[in-house]
């Protein structure tokens, strides 16, 4: 059985300026991405921290919302956002 040739030198290769210029702007774009998807995520929050009554279930069934009920359990956790108690903002009213 013949041996497979081993790996060939590859030659030095200097990118445009445009693909260099292509590059920075993706990345901009991709840092930026993940600035906007912390705003939306709090703001998520803040809509649930909001709304007592509000279940995490019914805001992941929401189509404008991206994210699964999963995420949204992350989210609940990462900014501390209290149990759901949906009985106890009825019984203040009613006092």
């Amino acid at each position: 059985m013949p041996r497979k040739p081993g790996a060939q030198p590859q030659p030095d290769h200097k990118l445009s300026d445009e693909a260099r210029a292509a590059i920075r702007a993706w990345e901009a774009h991709v840092a930026q991405e993940v600035v906007l998807r912390e705003a939306a995520q709090k703001a998520l929050a803040d809509e649930l921290k909001a709304n007592p009554d509000l279940p995490v279930a019914a805001l992941a069934k929401a189509p404008e919302v991206p994210w699964g009920i999963g995420t949204l359990w992350h989210i609940v956790s990462k900014y501390n956002v209290p149990a759901r108690q949906p009985n106890k903002a009825k019984r203040s009213d009613e006092s």
